[in-house]
């Protein structure tokens, strides 16, 4: 039915033909001329002035989403939304996206978010709110702008703590969200529709959450008037004190040694191409910072690496430190603070995580785009242009000679496993590299960096989005089926330990197959949680000391017992799978993913990588506590 309203609002039908095709599934003449009447008047963007509609409170609240330009919904089913499947049945759009468990919708909306930078709509029960809890806490680490809606038990019996009920369900989802609130009266459904998609787009981007009760939902006649959600938003454009610019830019002038450090809010204000003019103009290192995304080219000569859960080249050498668009680094993101002797320039249009753990010489609250054009702009105006070019000339030739060096030693580690089986993370990204299409979008969730090393991620080629900042498990999948639903001309692929893929995320692949996703899977899959094993051997009171050393044994982190065979659990889903072993199986199975992914469908890899100990060397771990309750058993039942 969906597909006749498409063909109706894409005039490949008339109106009487609309009517005769609805007449002929079972719809009376009155109910089909109300349906075609409905739709033709749905079929533009309500003007200005809004439009006045007479409904259930489910078709209001899906009328103010389509106001919006909301063309997805991400959910699960339930009951208590009956009246608003019916009012998504009887429309074009929005389109469900189902999944079959919340965790995994709130993923699929995250991803979404992230590649459009629009808001996202979340739909589940009312009961599986606290089942969005694990993937919602990393939108909110990342700022992702989602607005959560559920359905709530009838308010003529609240407070019985009677089925599917508890006291206050806001509550719940409180630090996850930056705003939240449970629809009482029918007058304010429109409203606070609208409202929730404002606050969750406006930066700083967050989840919010709004609840509706089933009798508000199927209350009938509900008369409204649907208003363009343009009319309710807010631009933020957060220009900086011109003071303060021209204070960083003399620094930045002035500087021996200067470090930039970029985080998500110079991606999400599209400022990428400023940042790499800033940092071309002075010379100036870039390291990335903790973001979802990559900010800044990884293959720059001047990309000094990442400054969060790692340390950036030449970092002790930095005598002007400027964090733009992201947290400061600390060891609360396992990375050392900038040296003391440094002057410290912040900028962030989330103002209120400035100053508040170093000590900051020049603190700019502002859009990243509007600061980092008044910096280039300033920093020009500054300076002779031939000194300028002289200085940034010569940092730049520096960090041509130093990434050279380190191209080479890459190259060179990495031919010891080169040609191993199980593969190597070098050799796998390599083929990965090679594979992949110019502007392919990669979505991780791993605990190793080493493919952003071997993958070329530029500008206007290929790019991150992941991993999350919020690193709990069970993300990757579900986010970059997301990103491809928004970008589905854009190659996708997923890269996702085995570890994480059975931290509730097998259900995914039903989706994929559902909806002919076609995303690329590829599972790193050394049947083990490697770093964590590693991370639980750096605390270890028994290896800490040599005479309770041989003691210590991997009670949590193997894998591999039972062996989970990844590609037949895909092909279970029906999506399409293979295993690979080798580099040469791997090339194939590649190939091969290509071809099914152009086809429309979905492909998972299962490829079968080595294990690494602390120190990066190849490693087999297989221990595991041998414990079996059926031999406990004193009756065999």
């Amino acid at each position: 039915m969906q597909d006749l309203f498409r063909r109706f609002l894409d005039a490949e039908i008339s109106r009487r033909d609309l009517g005769r095709a609805l007449a002929a599934v079972g719809l009376s003449a009155a109910a089909a001329d109300a349906l075609v009447g409905s739709l033709a008047s749905a079929a533009e963007p309500p003007p200005d002035a809004g439009v006045p509609f007479t409904g259930t409170g489910a078709e209001l609240l899906v009328e103010t989403l389509r106001a919006a330009g909301i063309r997805y919904l991400f959910g699960t089913t339930a009951t208590g939304m009956s009246a608003i499947f019916d009012a998504l049945a009887t429309r074009p759009d929005p389109e469900l996206i189902l999944a079959l468990a919340e965790s995994q919708a709130t993923s699929m909306a995250h991803g979404y978010e992230l590649a459009t930078g629009r808001p996202s709509v979340l739909l589940v029960p009312g009961v599986a709110v606290p089942s969005t809890l694990n993937n919602l806490y990393n939108a909110w680490k990342d700022r992702s702008g989602i607005l959560l809606l559920a359905d709530s038990t009838s308010t003529r019996y609240e407070g019985r703590n009677g089925f599917q009920q508890m006291d206050n369900w806001l509550e719940s989802v409180a630090t996850f969200t930056k705003w939240r609130w449970e629809i009482r009266n029918d007058r304010q459904i429109a409203e606070m529709m609208r409202r929730g998609l404002k606050l969750a787009a406006t930066p700083p981007r967050a989840p919010v959450h709004v609840r509706i009760s089933l009798d508000l939902l199927g209350a009938r006649d509900v008369k409204q008037v649907i208003y363009p959600q343009q009319r309710f938003d807010v631009p933020v454009e957060m220009r900086p004190q011109p003071a303060l610019i021209e204070q960083a830019a003399r620094w930045l002038v002035e500087a021996k040694s200067p470090m930039l450090c970029a985080g998500a809010e110079v991606t999400r204000a599209g400022a990428t191409d400023d940042l790499v003019a800033l940092a071309e103009l002075t010379g100036a290192q870039v390291a990335q910072g903790y973001s979802v995304f990559s900010d800044f080219p990884f293959r720059h000569p001047l990309f000094a690496g990442f400054y969060g859960l790692g340390i950036p080249r030449d970092l002790a050498k930095t005598d002007l430190f400027v964090n733009l668009g992201g947290p400061m680094p600390d060891p609360t993101v396992f990375a050392p603070p900038p040296p003391k002797a440094a002057k410290l320039v912040h900028a962030r249009i989330e103002y209120d995580e400035i100053g508040n753990t170093y000590p900051t010489d020049v603190a700019i609250a502002a859009g990243l785009k509007e600061t980092l054009v008044a910096l280039n702009d300033a920093v020009r105006a500054l300076a002779p242009g031939a000194r300028l070019k002289a200085t940034a000339d010569a940092r730049l030739a520096a960090a041509r000679e130093k990434q050279a060096k380190a191209d080479a030693l890459r190259l060179d580690d990495a031919k010891a496993n080169w040609n191993a089986s199980p593969m190597s993370w070098e050799r796998v990204s390599a083929e990965l590299d090679a594979a992949l299409e110019p502007d392919a979008i990669i979505v991780p969730e791993l605990d190793y960096r080493t493919p952003f090393e071997w993958l070329n991620l530029d500008r206007g080629r290929r790019r991150l989005i992941g991993q999350t900042t919020g690193f709990a498990l069970g993300w990757g999948i579900g986010a970059a089926m997301g990103v491809k639903v928004a970008l589905p001309d854009q190659q996708v692929c997923c890269m996702v330990g085995d570890g994480a893929l059975l931290f509730g995320q097998v259900e995914s692949l039903w989706t994929a197959a559902r909806y002919s996703i076609p995303v690329i899977i590829v599972v790193m899959n050394n049947r083990s949680y490697d770093n964590e094993r590693n991370r639980i051997q750096n605390n270890s009171p028994l290896l800490a000391r040599q005479e309770t050393r041989e003691l210590w044994k991997d009670i949590t982190c193997y894998l591999g017992n039972p062996l989970v065979d990844f590609a037949g659990l895909a092909r279970s889903f029906e999506v399409p799978a293979a295993r690979a072993t080798t580099p040469g199986e791997l090339r194939k199975v590649l190939q091969r993913a290509k071809a099914v992914t152009r086809e429309g469908r979905p492909f998972l890899i299962d490829a079968v990588i080595m294990q690494l100990d602390r120190r990066g060397a190849p490693t087999e771990q297989t221990w595991h506590p041998q414990v079996s309750i059926a031999a406990r058993r004193q009756r065999p039942v």
